[in-house]
């Protein structure tokens, strides 16, 4: 059986996501629970498990570096699929409450701040308590007893613990987003344009210092018409001004062309590697 590492603890958005993923793949899997980002890549860098499941991008909050800079320091890491999945928020709480009642709230900070319209109009006799995790929340809840407290969070966190919907959705942003990325260990990343669809992933590193090397690097795929869906700078943490530059490209019938601007930007880098192609899975 397949073994994934992904960011716990158990009933998070991440968990949920990944569910969602292995339907769509149909993937019979063991799930391990990590701490932190990083525990969960190293996990499957150093073997113990097959693949790390981790989140990479927040529509409201932006990327997430923690996995963003990983991918950065580590080489030989390899994305295998993405899914993009909805943020959807409700108030939880043990059999018998109700929201007008509720005295006490435990949920992440993010998940505060995304339901704040909210937090101030309906919940303001309510203190807010912060947590590590929605799902931390969730089990204080589960485990007080008390109808007076409640927590804010997904569908997995409130099965995980057995509460029972406050509300319906209380996001401020019907929009929320957050895209993750399955990784594996691979050290010997290619592309194969007869095969790619979805996207490929990349970093590079330019001349920085010399006008005009970002430029020149979009040009090579401006040219060719293919689509580039996202670009981010990170400091290589060596000179002031120097980045890597990750690139998203979007594969349709084009692994040709993408090929042979891999090749071409391949000579004006100081520095390329490949992170994947992969399938780009969307989930309501």
């Amino acid at each position: 059986m397949i073994t994934i590492s992904f960011l716990g603890p158990h009933g998070t958005f991440t968990e949920e996501a990944l569910n969602r993923l292995c339907e769509c793949q149909s993937l019979m899997i063991q799930k391990e629970a990590m701490n932190t980002i990083d525990e969960a890549i190293e996990a499957a860098m150093l073997g113990h498990v097959d693949y790390a499941f981790v989140p990479v991008e927040n529509s409201l909050g932006g990327t997430v570096l923690t996995t963003i800079d990983y991918l950065a320091e580590h080489g030989g890491v390899e994305i295998r699929a993405e899914i993009c999945m909805p943020i959807r928020h409700y108030l939880w709480g043990l059999p018998g409450s109700a929201a007008n009642e509720i005295t006490m709230i435990y949920s992440h900070p993010q998940a505060l701040r995304q339901c704040k319209v909210f937090l101030q109009k309906q919940a303001k006799q309510a203190q807010q308590i912060v947590t590590d995790s929605t799902a931390q929340g969730a089990g204080i809840v589960a485990q007080s007893q008390s109808l007076a407290k409640a927590a804010i969070g997904g569908e997995a966190m409130g099965i995980k613990y057995g509460l029972v919907k406050l509300t319906d959705q209380i996001q401020d942003n019907m929009l929320n987003l957050t895209r993750f990325i399955l990784v594996k260990p691979n050290h010997h990343i290619t592309f194969d344009a007869t095969m790619a669809t979805g996207k490929v992933s990349l970093q590079c590193e330019l001349e920085g210092l010399r006008p005009g090397s970002l430029w020149e690097c979009l040009g090579i795929f401006a040219k060719r018409q293919i689509n580039l869906v996202k670009i981010e700078s990170r400091p290589t943490k060596g000179r002031l001004g120097e980045y890597k530059f990750f690139l998203d490209l979007q594969i349709l019938d084009n692994g040709p062309q993408i090929s042979e601007a891999l090749a071409e930007l391949k000579e004006l880098a100081t520095s390329l590697q490949l992170l994947g192609a992969y399938e780009t899975y969307i989930v309501e």
